[in-house]
């Protein structure tokens, strides 16, 4: 397809600043690199949650360490799964190298996202081999019950390059797929778990919502600050009272209906009551 260099690469009200008076006040070619940016970042957290989230999980599952997924049918699924994964990386890394060398943006660096850094933190409070794979395991479940809504917001943008849209539409028609693959894995490890780890994950699988709500302000500084944004810093830090109680800005009702359908609300008295904590 044609490349139209005045058509954006990414909607403006995506980024979590849009509102900012000195990013209004920036000119069209500096908003332009910024919206090529979010692009970049928004397919790269695709990557993160395919790479770091999702596939450690399948590992799990074919190395069997999630009671209840040890038949030959769920180990059919996740290699069908991880070969859909491994197409999604192949997607978006091609239109990240189509918009970088159109763009001029070959030079860009897109750090590591909070949703991965929160994850690890959290596995790292726990020296139990079996709790880091709950851990991986809730964040993989909600990552994929999320990422359909967070592609959803650009696969059907007349806003921006048909290129980008076709990429995301293309991504989230497999992704839906996902949705459902992993309520039903869901349904069939959480009543094979021990009591321990029925409560355990319980505990756990709430946390997710709120890094995957995250506004990702640190990589947003980052990158501001790579593409020499005057005023970067006074853009992120006003940016920061945005990004707190994230839960609501996202739709956790399928978390909840799976949750509950399960039998998890009742016997562990989780009501997923979100804390109102400030992410950072």
């Amino acid at each position: 397809m044609d490349f139209n260099p005045s058509i954006p690469d990414f909607l403006e009200n995506l980024l979590p600043f849009h509102n900012h008076p000195n990013y209004t006040r920036l000119d069209d070619r500096q908003k332009s690199k910024i919206l090529s940016c979010g692009w970049l970042a928004y397919n790269e957290k695709t990557v993160a949650i395919e790479t770091a989230i999702v596939t450690p999980s399948c590992l799990d599952i074919l190395e069997g360490r999630i009671p209840g997924l040890k038949d030959e049918v769920t180990t059919k699924i996740v290699c069908e799964t991880l070969v859909d994964e491994a197409y999604h990386l192949l997607l978006v890394k091609n239109a990240n190298e189509v918009c970088r060398s159109r763009r001029g943006l070959e030079s860009i660096n897109i750090p590591k996202f909070n949703l991965v850094k929160y994850m690890e933190k959290e596995k790292s409070l726990h020296s139990e081999p079996w709790k880091k794979v709950l851990i991986q395991l809730a964040t993989t479940v909600v990552s994929e019950i999320f990422v359909s809504d967070y592609l959803n917001l650009l696969s059907d943008s007349q806003e921006i390059q048909p290129f980008n849209r076709l990429t995301v539409s293309a991504h989230r028609h497999d992704e839906l797929t996902h949705s459902k693959i992993f309520k039903s894995f869901t349904q069939q490890f959480f009543p094979a778990f021990n009591p321990e780890q029925k409560a355990f994950f319980a505990q756990i699988l709430p946390k997710p919502v709120l890094w995957f709500a995250d506004l990702e302000l640190d990589l947003w500084h980052d990158l501001l600050s790579q593409l020499k944004i005057e005023d970067a810093t006074t853009i992120i830090e006003d940016s920061r009272k945005l990004n707190r109680a994230a839960h609501k800005r996202v739709n956790y009702t399928e978390v909840v209906a799976l949750a509950e359908e399960i039998g998890m609300c009742e016997k562990h008295d989780s009501r997923f009551m979100f804390p109102e904590i400030e992410l950072h």
